[in-house]
């Protein structure tokens, strides 16, 4: 497993991996290599920086209310809380969505944990929408599908 702290800068910037005090697993076994199975990028920083990037867009395409995207942004697999189903979920979504007049979405103090194909994010998320303002710790689920690192499970706790 790789674990390292994303704190407001690119996982990639220069000197990264070694002030982040990263430690890497041995490598697995060899997989033989399929048409289906996911592409995972040999460098540890690059696959971290593959799910910051798809989590900053996830909150992105929420504060630019670009519905179609931020859907877009969770697993064909994904299970809303609640025991909704994926049909009521996305219909709800849609309209808190569009109907906020604008929306900003801030991610505090994002760490990522990787192992094998599944990674967790960690933040402290910033939510301000019209007149509203809230804060909570957030947890997002992702597994790589494809080329891409989709949410699966999301969960967050008030602060």
């Amino acid at each position: 497993m790789h674990r390292i702290a994303a704190q407001g800068c690119s996982l990639a910037a220069a000197g990264l991996l070694a002030t982040a005090g990263f430690a890497a697993t041995p490598a697995a076994a060899p997989v033989p290599s399929s048409a289906a199975a996911p592409v995972i990028s040999a460098n540890p920083v690059a696959t971290l920086a593959e799910v910051e990037t798809a989590v900053r867009a996830w909150a992105a395409a929420w504060s630019a209310r670009d519905v179609e995207r931020y859907l877009a942004a969770y697993a064909p697999d994904f299970t809303p809380a609640r025991s909704q189903t994926r049909e009521r979920w996305e219909a709800d979504r849609r309209t808190r969505i569009t109907g906020k007049s604008r929306i900003s979405v801030g991610i505090e103090g994002l760490v990522i944990s990787i192992q094998g194909t599944s990674a967790s994010a960690e933040f402290r998320q910033v939510y301000r929408a019209d007149a509203l303002t809230e804060t909570d710790r957030k947890t997002l689920e992702l597994q790589r599908v494809g080329t891409r690192w989709l949410i699966r499970k999301e969960s967050s706790a008030g602060n």
